[in-house]
């Protein structure tokens, strides 16, 4: 019995440590503390943990995990990641709120837009516990729904300068039409084309946004 309970066991923690080791992919890199201050350093992060980062100074020294609640943004390379905060994720089944998140801002300009990334597993308990227990019968029967709760999902938030609250857009194409329209809607040219064309679609939201920027940019002075 305490044979199966130890092999039930590993089952489990292989792919969690697979995966963490997975993580530590470090890259130059810096980020802003708690005072503001900028910490350059190498950096470890993949997406799947909306809240939290690996830090080091330099390889071969032991990485620390930099929350977001300790941290105001970071960058890797070219890319800038943002906190964004009071914020909410879809599961199949219902809304998940997050108080803060790590977000890499894609579009600056009248409307910033958002990208953010997460395991399901990593950050809903119900999930963990799903994915978990999936991971431990191993059937080939539940292979689907276990690639659900592991893969990243990515989310897009849009924030419009001046206000405090972000809009997470919708990935129905319904849905995201109406709500890109009225969001949209004082620029007529770009409600039109998103409510009639088909490239202006989800899967293009970041041309999108980029078109609205360009079209709100003050004219260049003379």
């Amino acid at each position: 019995m305490k044979k199966l309970i130890y092999l039930l066991l590993l089952i489990a923690v292989l792919p969690v440590v697979a995966k963490a080791a997975a993580k530590e992919k470090f890259l130059k890199g810096y980020y802003i503390d708690s005072l503001k201050n900028k910490v350059e350093g190498l950096i470890a992060f993949d997406g799947s943990d909306c809240q939290n980062f690996s830090f080091k100074k330099q390889l071969g020294e032991k990485s620390t995990v930099i929350n977001v609640t300790k941290c105001s943004g970071f960058g890797i390379g070219p890319r800038v990641f943002e906190v964004i905060d009071d914020i909410d994720f879809v599961t199949l089944v219902r809304k998940r709120p997050i108080t803060k998140a790590f977000a890499e801002l894609i579009e600056t300009g009248s409307v910033k837009l958002y990208k953010m990334s997460l395991e399901l597993s990593s950050m809903d308990k119900t999930h963990k516990i799903s994915s978990l227990a999936l991971q431990t019968s191993g059937s080939s029967e539940t292979g689907g729904l276990s690639s659900y709760l592991t893969k990243d999902r990515i989310y897009y938030y849009l924030k419009r300068t001046g206000e405090n609250k972000y809009l997470r857009v919708e990935t129905r194409k319904s849905k995201f039409k109406k709500q890109l329209q009225d969001y949209l809607k004082d620029r007529p040219e770009i409600a039109a084309k998103i409510a009639k064309n088909k490239d202006y679609s989800y899967n293009n939201i970041e041309l999108i946004v980029h078109a609205y920027n360009e079209d709100t940019a003050p004219a260049p002075a003379n």
